[in-house]
């Protein structure tokens, strides 16, 4: 019985996750063929999180509060051994690598203002400016431009169609820790985070959405890398003075 308990709250905290809203004239496809180049992406609970080495997973500060004890990523279940926060920000180490996902590495460039994003989510859809659709858990991509660069955040307007991208998107109503990725010649990165935020029933052109900027907390999450791998070896090299 123990499994079947386990199960059921693996479900329940991943069924409430949302995607990406689509443009009404361009077909859904598109969007779902777009996300399979961001495999890092991940749902994590009732939220998502981008997996940026083998054992940590980046989020909103919100998701890794309510994320479960366990994840299942890659057909395994996957325990999180710790989660630490910093501001709208989170990392949740597991205890075991991923070993089937190629992880995502952090962008720490201060030049996001004008670039092109790739937002990316699973679950609810639909279109901008329509109520969304109960979810389907696929993993779609849109793509915008960053307009607005604060301190810790950057803001996408969501565009008329004449001005927007071809496959422009908008995070859904609640979608919160999905990743924005920059792509430049050396790879994928990602950029921003999207944050614990209210969002209106309808999200409609016009609008802007917040992402945190990865970039601003880049030396939070090397430090929180680090210093849990120095625990780490620690405990390994006490473990062999006892032997």
């Amino acid at each position: 019985m123990r499994w079947a308990t386990s199960l059921a709250l693996l479900l329940a905290f991943t069924s409430g996750a949302h995607a990406i809203l689509i443009r009404a004239d361009r077909d859904d496809a598109e969007y779902v063929e777009l996300a399979t180049r961001y495999t890092a992406s991940l749902p994590v609970g009732d939220g998502e999180g981008t997996l940026i080495a083998s054992r940590w997973i980046l989020t909103s500060a919100a998701v890794a509060r309510q994320a479960p004890k366990a994840l299942p990523l890659d057909g395994k279940t996957h325990e999180v051994e710790a989660v630490h926060i910093q501001g709208d920000l989170a990392l949740l180490l597991l205890r075991a690598p991923v070993r089937g996902i190629e992880p995502t590495p952090i962008y720490r460039e201060s030049d996001e203002d004008g670039k092109t994003v790739r937002i990316v989510g699973h679950g609810e859809t639909g279109k901008i400016g329509e109520k969304s659709a109960p979810a389907d858990r696929k993993r779609r991509a849109g793509i915008n431009t960053i307009d607005r660069v604060g301190a810790r955040t950057f803001d996408l307007r969501l565009k008329p169609n004449e001005d927007a991208s071809d496959l422009q998107g908008a995070a859904a109503p609640g979608d919160r820790g999905g990743p924005a990725f920059i792509e430049t010649k050396e790879g994928i990165f990602v950029a921003g985070v999207r944050p614990d935020d209210a969002d209106n029933p309808v999200v409609k052109v016009g609008a802007s959405q917040s992402y945190v900027r990865v970039s601003a907390f880049a030396a939070w999450i090397d430090a929180t890398l680090y210093e849990a791998a120095a625990k780490e070896a620690a405990a390994l090299m006490g473990d062999a003075d006892r032997r």
